[in-house]
């Protein structure tokens, strides 16, 4: 959803007490919208699916989640004009940036070796940052532990020949603790499609397994393309299919919310 023309009066009745309290800690009125929008966003997409009146809570880990439809899993990330939100049956992690010059060193610090070689040889080692970025972080968002795993710990391999995913031992777990679990891109404007289909993660640290294919986790990327040529990068990643990106006007929202 692009908040770009969204003011916080538009916003405010449709979202909790504790959302309006929490957006006053912002002085700045543009990121006030982005952090009521987010639930905005959420409360369509739930009411879309049926879903009403849904409580949400913070975990141990700041993670949110419905405390009354503990089955049903969101993420919601927010950058600059643009807030997405995803929703699933399964854990899932969203996260999108604004692709600008960095230091690429960053890359060399902080994340593994083998993300920093891919970088490195890559036509676009800007985007490419932002890509492996993104993906890290919606992989970390989608466990919902944060920071508290290292970066190094594991890796994106955008390799197109490789096809298993292999995870450590400690994801298995994690997988198999989780409750009711039944076990090239063309730049334009709105959403513009970059599927990595063959996207994985590794984690070479410790002894990996396959995982089942119907617990493979999904890796998804886009580039997203504002009214004033900026270019975003969107991960997303999922214990599901990820279907195609939504373009969501708040007239629409406004319509069922309303």
């Amino acid at each position: 959803m692009n908040v770009s023309d969204l003011n916080f009066e538009d916003l405010k009745n449709f979202v909790s007490e504790d959302r309006l309290k929490y957006s006053k800690k912002y002085f700045n009125q543009k990121d006030r919208i982005l952090s009521i929008s987010g639930e905005v966003l959420l409360r369509y997409i739930l009411r879309k699916i049926e879903i009403y009146n849904p409580i949400i809570v913070n975990d141990d880990y700041g993670k949110p989640f419905l405390k009354n439809f503990p089955n049903i899993h969101f993420n919601i990330s927010h950058c600059e004009e643009y807030v997405f939100c995803g929703v699933s049956n399964y854990p899932i992690g969203v996260d999108i940036e604004y692709i600008h010059d960095i230091d690429l060193n960053i890359a060399k610090t902080q994340f593994h070796p083998k993300e920093y070689e891919y970088i490195n040889n890559s036509n676009d080692k800007i985007e490419s940052f932002f890509e492996i970025w993104v993906l890290k972080e919606s992989y970390l968002k989608m466990k919902g532990i944060g920071l508290s795993l290292s970066l190094k710990s594991f890796y994106i391999n955008i390799d197109e020949d490789k096809d298993n995913i292999m995870l450590s031992k400690f994801y298995n777990d994690y997988l198999n603790n989780l409750e009711g679990n039944n076990k090239s891109s063309n730049k334009t404007k709105g959403f513009s499609k970059k599927t990595n289909n063959k996207i994985k993660i590794f984690n070479e640290l410790q002894n990996s397994d396959k995982i089942e294919s119907r617990d493979e986790i999904i890796f998804k990327s886009w580039n997203i393309l504002d009214s004033k040529e900026n270019i975003y990068k969107l991960g997303v990643c999922s214990l599901e299919k990820i279907d195609e990106l939504n373009s969501i006007d708040f007239k629409e929202i406004y319509k069922h919310l309303g």
